[in-house]
C-alpha cells in the first residue's frame, strides 16, 4: 500500500459516503459510494489479485484519495452519480453524451409558464422531461402540445391578474388557433394553470386521467349551458384521443411500469428503456455507456439506473431488467419501487424486446465504426484484386517530380497508410545530380536516395511505389529499385488516360473509372504533386527574395553573409525594422534603408 494513502485511510470513517481517487496530477479518475468509507477504501490496497484488469490498473494510478460523508447510502447513491456527471472519471461507467440530450422545461414558477427545450437540468423548481435522444422527437411533442393546449410561445411576461395587460392585441398566434391569448386575458390564470397540469399528465404519459376529467368538466358546462366552453373541452378531447389512437398499443396487459435492456459488445455498450403507460408503449429511449470493459452486467445496470432516474419522476409501479442490479435493495429504497426479473409470459416478452432493440443499436453502431475505419480499407482491398498483389498494399509511397525550365528541379514522396495519408512520413526533394531538363534521371535519382534511407529508424517500408508518368518513368524507377534488396511493388499511373503500368508488362492495367482502387491511385498521385509543387514555389520564392539584396548596389557577397547570418533567415530579415538592420558593422542608415525596401517588396 502507498504510505501517504495508508496513513490517510487510519482517519477514514466507518460511514456511508462517497470516495474520489485522484491521480498524481489531482484529476479525479474514480468516484465510489460505500456504506463504511474506510474499509471499502481499505480493500482496494489489501487484495493481491483483483478480478479485473481495471481494477488493477486503477489502484496502481490512485496517489490521492478524498472522501464525502452523507447521512446515509441512499444520499451517496446520489451523490456519486453528481460527482461521476461532473467529473466524467475515465474508470466510471457513464451515460455517453450525457448533456447533449434536450430535455422539455416548464417553469411552473412563472404565472403563465411556456415549454422550452433545454440541454441542462437545474434545480430551479421547473418541470423537466426527457432526455429525448432524437431532436425530431422534441420536435413533434411541441406540435402535439401546440395543437392540443394551445399555450404561449411568446417571451411576454404576463402578470397573474392578467384581466388588465400592456398589451391591446395578440399576436398571430392567437389567429391562427395556436394560442388561447392569455397576453389579453382571453384565457384565466386558473384556466391556464389548469392546462398546464394537463400537459406536465400528458408528458408522463397519463392521457386517460386528462379525457375523464376533460369530460366531467365538458358535462358540467354543458348543464350550466355554457356550450362554447364545453365545445372547446370536447375539441381538446378528439385531438388527444387522435394522437392516443395513433400510439402503438402494447398486446401486453400491463401497467406503468419501465422495462431496461442492456447489450454490448466489445468497448461498445448500449441501454434501452422501454415506458408503458396505461398499457400503450408510449416512448423508447437508447443511450450508450462508456468505460464498460471488464464490469459485470449487475454494476452496468446499477449505473445506468442512477444515472437515468437521478433528477427524473419516477412514475412507475415496477421496473423490469434482464438481471438484478448491484445493490439492489438500496436501488428500490431509492426509486420506491420494486425491480422484477421476468422468468415468462408478457413481462419477459416485452424484455426480450428491449434487450434486442439495444442489441440492434450496438450492431449500428458497430456497422457505423467499421464503416468509418473500413472507408479507406476498401480501396486498398480493391487495389489488391486491381493490381493481382498477393498481399495488401496497405503502406504505398507516391512520387512525383516538379521542375521549371529545368531550374529549382524538386521532387516530392507522399505516403498513405490504409488509404490515409501520413504525413510524417512525407519527404521533399532538391534535384542534385541531374542539371538538364530530364523526369527520367531525376526520377531515378530521388528513388534512390529515398530507398537508400528505408534502414533508418524514422523510415517505414512501403508494401508498393507509385511513380506519376508512363513507361519511361516507371522503367527509370525501376533502375533505382533494383539497386537494392527490397520487395516492394511497383507501379505508374499515367495522366492521359489513368492507365498504369507495372514492371514488366507492355499493356496498361485498365482500370474501371468509377472503380475506389482507381480513384486511391490519383488520390496519392495528386498529393504527391501538390506536396512537389509546394516545396518547387517557396524554393523559387526564397531564391527571388535572395536575388533582391544582390540588386542593392554596396550589398557585395560580404555583407550579404552577414546579414543571413545575423538574421539567420529571409523571414526575420524581413520582420526587421531599419534600426535593427543598421546596428550591423559596415552598415549605414540610408543602406538599411533600402535593404528594408527591396527584401519588403510584393509580388515582384
Amino acid at each position: 500500500m502507498k504510505n501517504k494513502i495508508k496513513e490517510k485511510l487510519k482517519f477514514f470513517p466507518q460511514k456511508p459516503g462517497v470516495y474520489l481517487m485522484k491521480n498524481k496530477r489531482g484529476k479525479v479518475i474514480y468516484v465510489g459510494k460505500a456504506k463504511r468509507l474506510k474499509r471499502r477504501v481499505k480493500s482496494y490496497f489489501t487484495k493481491k489479485r483483483f478480478d479485473y484488469k481495471k481494477t488493477e490498473v486503477l489502484v496502481s494510478r490512485v496517489e490521492k484519495i478524498d472522501y464525502i460523508v452523507t447521512r446515509n447510502e441512499v444520499e451517496a447513491l446520489i451523490l456519486e452519480d453528481n460527482l461521476i456527471k461532473k467529473y466524467q472519471p475515465p474508470f466510471n461507467i457513464a451515460l455517453k453524451d450525457d448533456k447533449k440530450y434536450p430535455y422539455l422545461k416548464i417553469n411552473v414558477q412563472e404565472s403563465f409558464p411556456t415549454i422550452a427545450v433545454t440541454r441542462k437540468l437545474k434545480k430551479d423548481g421547473a418541470k423537466y422531461f426527457g432526455p429525448y435522444t432524437e431532436a425530431r422527437s422534441v420536435r413533434r411533442t411541441l406540435e402535439l402540445i401546440e395543437k392540443i393546449f394551445k399555450l404561449k410561445t411568446c417571451n411576454r411576461v404576463i402578470p397573474k391578474d392578467n384581466t388588465d395587460t400592456e398589451w391591446d392585441r395578440a399576436c398571430l398566434n392567437y389567429q391562427i388557433e395556436k394560442c388561447d391569448a392569455p397576453c389579453i386575458g382571453h384565457i384565466s390564470y386558473t384556466e391556464y394553470r389548469e392546462r398546464i397540469k394537463q400537459v406536465i399528465l400528458f408528458l408522463k404519459g397519463k392521457t386517460s386521467i386528462i379525457t375523464d376529467d376533460l369530460k366531467k368538466k365538458m358535462k358540467a358546462f354543458s348543464r350550466e349551458k355554457q356550450f362554447e366552453k364545453a365545445a372547446d373541452l370536447r375539441d381538446t378531447i378528439l385531438r388527444i384521443n387522435r394522437i392516443v389512437n395513433k400510439q402503438v398499443v402494447s398486446r401486453y396487459n400491463m401497467k406503468d411500469l419501465d422495462c431496461l435492456g442492456i447489450a454490448r459488445e466489445g468497448k461498445i455498450c448500449c441501454a434501452v428503456i422501454l415506458k408503458i403507460r396505461e398499457g400503450k408503449l408510449i416512448k423508447k429511449e437508447h443511450y450508450y455507456l462508456k468505460n464498460t470493459e471488464g464490469e459485470t452486467l449487475e454494476v452496468i445496470i446499477k449505473r445506468q439506473l442512477t444515472q437515468y432516474y437521478n433528477q427524473r419522476d419516477k412514475d412507475f409501479k415496477k421496473l423490469l431488467v434482464q438481471k438484478m442490479p448491484q445493490e439492489k435493495d438500496l436501488l428500490e429504497k431509492w426509486l420506491q419501487t420494486k425491480i422484477h426479473r421476468p422468468q415468462r409470459g408478457d413481462k419477459k416478452k416485452l424484455l426480450e424486446m428491449a434487450k434486442n432493440n439495444a442489441f440492434l443499436y450496438v450492431e449500428e453502431k458497430k456497422l457505423a465504426h467499421i464503416k468509418a475505419s473500413q472507408r479507406t480499407i476498401y480501396s486498398v482491398k480493391e487495389l489488391k484484386d486491381e493490381l493481382k498483389l498477393k498481399s495488401l498494399p496497405r503502406k504505398i509511397a507516391a512520387f512525383d517530380v516538379s521542375n521549371l525550365f529545368g531550374k529549382e528541379a524538386v521532387a516530392s514522396m507522399v505516403f498513405f497508410d490504409n488509404g490515409t495519408p501520413k504525413k510524417s512520413q512525407y519527404r521533399r526533394f532538391k534535384i542534385k545530380t541531374v542539371d538538364q531538363i530530364n523526369d527520367y534521371l531525376m526520377m531515378e535519382e530521388v528513388v534512390t536516395r529515398y530507398l537508400s534511407h528505408l534502414e533508418e529508424e524514422n523510415y517505414e517500408k512501403p508494401d508498393l511505389m507509385l511513380i506519376d508518368g508512363g513507361k519511361g518513368q516507371l522503367k527509370f524507377a525501376k533502375k533505382a529499385l533494383d539497386k537494392y534488396d527490397y520487395d516492394i511493388k511497383l507501379f505508374s499511373l499515367a495522366k492521359r488516360l489513368e492507365e498504369v503500368y507495372a514492371v514488366n508488362r507492355k499493356k496498361p492495367i485498365v482500370i474501371s473509372k468509377t472503380s475506389q482502387a482507381l480513384k486511391l491511385l490519383q488520390k496519392l498521385r495528386d498529393e504527391a504533386h501538390r506536396f512537389a509543387v509546394t516545396y518547387h514555389k517557396k524554393l523559387r520564392d526564397k531564391k527571388t527574395r535572395l536575388s533582391r539584396l544582390d540588386k542593392i548596389k554596396g550589398i557585395g557577397k560580404k555583407r550579404k553573409f552577414e546579414l543571413l547570418k545575423n538574421f539567420r533567415s529571409l523571414k526575420q530579415l524581413e520582420n526587421a525594422t531599419v534600426e535593427e538592420i543598421a546596428r550591423l558593422p559596415g552598415i549605414s542608415n540610408k543602406l538599411a534603408e533600402k535593404i528594408f525596401y527591396e527584401v519588403n517588396k510584393k509580388g515582384q
